[in-house]
């Protein structure tokens, strides 16, 4: 469980890292890659250690998916539709494959999209392939039943 835990605080850490250089792409500041992503993990610390203290506090989905990839497209409205009505008790983060590939290969994902559903605690459950919203919304209630207790 510790090491799922750690393992999380990784994979945000290095998904704040890279959405902060593709926002900086977007924008056309072209930085060298080694100070910008020191200066994203410098920059995202004080929020590293928010989303870590919800992380502690609330059950968590995380979504790998790749952008080239049909169900995962298919998912994401899903996905979306799920958060807002999760709002608040739990946390959804998407993680593209392609561009965290040692995260996608630190958890093992070789089937897209792939679903996790993580206890506060750091017990998760893990399901593959494109899933309707009924499935996903129950996974998510047994979720948040499991992290009550």
């Amino acid at each position: 469980m510790k090491k799922i835990f750690l393992c999380l605080i990784a994979l945000m850490a290095l998904v704040a890292c890279n959405n902060k250089s593709e926002n900086q792409n977007v924008e056309g500041n072209e930085a060298q890659p080694e100070t910008e992503a020191a200066a994203a993990v410098e920059e995202s610390q004080d929020g590293w250690m928010k989303q870590t203290t919800l992380m502690a506090n609330k059950p968590m989905v995380v979504d790998f998916y790749a952008t080239w990839c049909p169900p995962c497209k298919e998912l994401a409205p899903v996905l979306d539709q799920l958060e807002k009505k999760y709002e608040g008790k739990v946390i959804f983060q998407r993680i593209d494959v392609d561009q965290s590939p040692e995260l996608a290969q630190e958890f093992h994902i070789d089937a897209i999209p792939m679903l996790m559903f993580i206890t506060p605690s750091g017990e998760y459950k893990a399901i593959v392939g494109y899933q309707d919203a009924p499935v996903i919304d129950a996974h998510i209630v047994e979720l948040l039943n499991y992290s009550a207790k």
